[in-house]
């Protein structure tokens, strides 16, 4: 299946058709709402109060697993979500993994030591993940390819909502009590989302199980318990790399990671209950390089996640909100800019928003590292608006073009994995981050302090530096994508008359 603008989309001549909240699809609506808007809104308040976190537990030098532990475990949630929403439908998952977040944040929270607080976030992550997975999962069931952006558009503005009310009340709750009550405030959040999505989904999936698949996945449940191994051992070690400082360990421990995670994939592509999309990874095919796409812009935006809120307040003296805010003006901006996108005349301007949003990644990247060298603050407020608007961009028109051109039975697959390749990249980003501080100078090997202003003064710049090469690769693979695209696209037209 081909995709198509707005603008070239048959009508349909029935307004009910394009409304979001039509009686049909006001439950999924809801959920997508709620349980995006819960993830970023988590996302937020924990790159707030990180720096306060590290004032009391100590830990800057393993300050990524607190991302990266959290992302892992979605990843794992990630991988199990498509083939669980196809059998059981989104109404369990969603409860278990509701709970799961609700018992991660108690444990964050209550935490008295950095490796508590990592634990809880692990579950926190387990929980999240499921929920995103069947989030994205949704939105090709629910909701026509005319009106996907549409869908996307208001979930960047879920992204926008949460950006304005998360730095403001991770301030609040930090100044009037402590970064505690930032994971515990989770609570009522997740017993609504309990409660609104046991009512408002359907209990049994809406397509019936494939009894082969189910019958071969029970009798070969060692197979999956491997893949699951394998996945787990190669997610950990690629996170981990921000541990390990050594050259020759290093090597084996990038080595070990990369092998796991080919085996995996080979073992999955075989298997009658897959994991992955039969062309994940196969960078000759669309969805194959458009997962590689996803993956990379997460890894080089990783940087923004684990250092930029600390850098607001230690190298130009913010406090919490107000770095927090800083910081936001990435979300605000790729919300405005997915709105923009969502309005594109014709498939051309979408497909050139689809390249130009690297670039402008790549350059707020570029814009960061020049403000921190010339400490100039307005610089850093708009190198995070530069790089939100190459986010806003081509972000909804590369995942509708990936799960809408998947065919029927690989969309469950395409639709979970994609923000589990975001959150792969994120966790292995993070430990890539992790590493390269330590090799530039900016957190020294052991040391458990807040990062200083001097090390960001004289080494902060590079990390930023280093993060804009990376995003070359997944820049030029865009525009790979958008060449392939458009021969597809004019094939099935051609096809179609």
């Amino acid at each position: 299946m081909s995709v198509s603008s707005p603008a070239q989309s048959p009508a349909t001549g029935n307004v009910a058709n394009s409304a979001l909240f039509s009686p049909d699809r006001i439950a999924g609506t809801i959920a997508l709402i709620l349980g995006v808007g819960s993830h970023a809104l988590n996302g937020f308040v924990t790159t707030a109060v990180l720096p306060d976190i590290i004032r009391e537990l100590g830990g800057q030098n393993r300050a990524f697993w607190v991302f990266s532990s959290f992302e892992m475990m979605a990843i794992l949630a990630g991988c199990l979500t498509g083939a669980t929403k196809v059998r059981l439908g989104a109404r369990l998952p969603f409860m278990v993994a509701t709970t799961l977040l609700a018992g991660g944040s108690v444990l964050a929270g209550l935490s008295t030591s950095l490796e508590g607080l990592i634990a809880g976030r692990a579950v926190q992550g387990f929980g999240e993940g499921m929920i995103v997975a069947l989030c994205y999962s949704l939105i090709p069931d629910l909701f026509p390819n005319n009106v996907a952006p549409r869908v996307f558009a208001m979930l960047a503005g879920v992204w926008a909502l949460a950006a304005g009310i998360g730095p403001v009340s991770a301030g609040l709750l930090t100044e009037l009590w402590s970064w505690r009550a930032a994971f515990l405030i989770n609570i009522p959040l997740t017993v609504l989302l309990f409660l609104l999505m046991n009512s408002a989904l359907p209990a049994r999936s809406r397509v019936e199980p494939d009894k082969k698949a189910v019958d071969t996945g029970r009798r070969g449940g060692d197979r999956m318990v491997l893949r699951f191994t394998l996945l787990t051992a190669s997610i950990l070690l690629l996170t981990m790399i921000g541990e390990v400082h050594q050259p020759l360990p290093l090597a084996a421990t990038i080595l070990t990671g990369l092998i796991a995670a080919a085996l995996l994939l080979k073992i999955d592509r075989v298997s009658v209950q897959r994991l992955f999309p039969l062309n994940a990874f196969k960078a000759r095919t669309v969805i194959g390089l458009g997962t590689w796409i996803v993956f990379l812009i997460s890894v080089s935006a990783a940087v923004r996640a684990v250092f930029i809120t600390t850098f607001g307040q230690v190298y130009w003296d913010l406090s919490v909100t107000q770095a927090s805010y800083v910081a936001a003006g990435l979300a605000f901006s790729w919300s405005f800019f997915a709105w923009v996108s969502s309005k594109a005349p014709s498939r051309r301007r979408e497909l050139n928003y689809l390249v130009l949003g690297p670039l402008l990644i790549v350059a707020g990247m570029v814009m960061t590292a020049a403000s921190i060298e010339m400490a100039s603050l307005p610089t850093f407020a708009l190198a995070a608006i530069v790089t939100g608007a190459g986010h806003g961009l081509s972000n909804q028109i590369l995942l509708r073009s990936l799960m809408y051109t998947a065919g029927n039975r690989e969309q469950d697959l395409v639709s979970s994995i994609l923000p589990t390749l975001s959150s792969a990249g994120i966790a292995i980003g993070g430990g890539l981050t992790g590493l390269i501080a330590v090799l530039t100078g900016l957190v020294s090997a052991g040391d458990t302090t807040l990062v200083s202003a001097e090390a960001v003064s004289r080494s902060g710049a590079a990390i930023f530096y280093i993060n804009a090469a990376l995003t070359i690769v997944p820049t030029c693979a865009m525009l790979v994508l958008r060449h392939r695209l458009i021969g597809l696209e004019a094939s099935e037209r051609a096809t179609s008359k």
